[in-house]
């Protein structure tokens, strides 16, 4: 919990905003060790049912029903996953809600499509570029539905604890400085690393408006790089690319929340798979883009790091994940689901696949194993 709703003050400070913290208050009168059992049970279970919407969408029937054991065992071994897992972070409960929105959206049950969007708006703000993604479909029933569920859930917090708790959410968020961290792989994450701890608060404003000017221009590039809407066969590509344009525009677009990228990392690999011209220079980005996005770096705070080279390359590794699979998602206009996939053309990326999620597994398992055991 928060402190701002002054329970259990010896956690860290939380700044979810405050509707999430009222719709998980509940987990505050269980003893500790049952709270967590609790929401890591709740989170991770959630978590899978949304990725495996995601393999839905993604695959035929008959090649899901021979590969969901691999497929499961994939997502689970996904470093954002393992990750998220071990922080207890929202990144499950972000999946489901936004997977299951869009399962409910693409079988025009649009007032559910709204309910789970509305509320996932709510619980973490960055999700918000689903507005313009049903606005830009002219579904504009599930934009007005969308909006009212919102505005509900922001209103429910100011009931149960006064209008207050968002004045000091805000001051609360107004302190914070930790954008430049390296899980975080936004854009603001990169405009924050421009400058070490010393010379930060002299450049907030300048880092602020940058980051500004950079949020209108790669805005205004979503919006134009969206594909059409097309229902037979459904066109993926603009939902996959708001997925994408989520994490890279947020403040808040850290690596725990890339169990979201799943969907488009699935459609733009098959897609690669499908094509016969497909350039080997492209199949390689793709490979590398996965690479950087699985990448196990430990969490570093912007003062350790030490040298400007390293905040820009190193430690924005999976900001540049991130941008590649942008255009990896952009260049295309269509990418279309229920794939089958044959056998000699799954051999093509198997081994290397295998290969970096094994050394995105492996990595934080083996340092749990150390530092429990040794």
């Amino acid at each position: 919990m928060s402190y701002y709703l002054g329970i259990n003050k010896l956690l860290p400070t939380n700044l979810n905003p405050p509707f999430t913290l009222w719709l998980f208050h509940p987990l505050a009168y269980f003893e500790f060790p049952t709270a967590l059992l609790l929401w890591s049970f709740f989170c991770s279970v959630l978590g899978y049912i949304g990725a495996l919407i995601a393999f839905y969408y993604a695959f035929s029937p008959s090649f899901l029903r021979k590969n969901l054991l691999i497929l499961s065992l994939f997502y689970f071994s996904f470093f954002a996953t393992v990750m998220n897992t071990a922080i207890l972070q929202l990144g499950g409960i972000l999946l489901f809600f936004i997977m299951a929105g869009y399962y409910f959206y693409q079988n025009q049950r649009h007032y559910l499509a709204a309910l789970f969007w509305g509320i996932i708006i709510a619980m973490k703000l960055f999700p918000a570029l689903l507005f313009c993604y049903v606005l830009k479909q002219r579904q504009f029933k599930v934009f007005s539905a969308m909006i009212i569920i919102f505005f509900i859930a922001l209103l429910i917090p100011v009931l149960v604890y006064g209008v207050e708790i968002y004045t000091i959410y805000a001051t609360a968020l107004s302190h914070a400085l930790w954008y430049g961290d390296s899980w975080n792989a936004s854009i603001c994450g990169l405009v924050f690393r421009l400058c070490n701890e010393q010379t930060l608060s002299q450049n907030l404003i300048m880092i602020k408006l940058i980051y500004a000017f950079l949020f209108l221009v790669f805005f205004l590039w979503y919006l134009q790089k969206l594909g059409p809407a097309q229902n037979n066969p459904i066109n993926h590509q603009p939902f996959c690319l708001t997925l994408v344009m989520m994490l890279f525009l947020s403040p808040l677009g850290w690596m725990y929340y890339f169990s979201l990228l799943i969907f488009p990392l699935i459609l733009t690999g098959i897609t690669l798979l499908k094509k016969e011209n497909t350039s080997r220079t492209i199949s390689i980005l793709w490979l590398l883009a996965l690479f950087m996005i699985n990448f196990p770096m430990d969490y570093v705070k912007t003062y350790n790091m030490t040298h400007f080279l390293s905040r820009i390359s190193f430690f924005s590794i999976h900001f540049y994940g991130l941008s590649l699979l942008m255009c990896l998602v952009a260049q295309r206009k269509y990418l279309i689901g229920k794939n089958d996939i044959p056998l000699e053309q799954q051999k093509q990326y198997l081994i290397p696949v295998i290969a970096i999620l094994l050394f995105g597994f492996s990595l934080p398992t083996i340092s749990f194993i150390t530092h429990t055991f040794f």
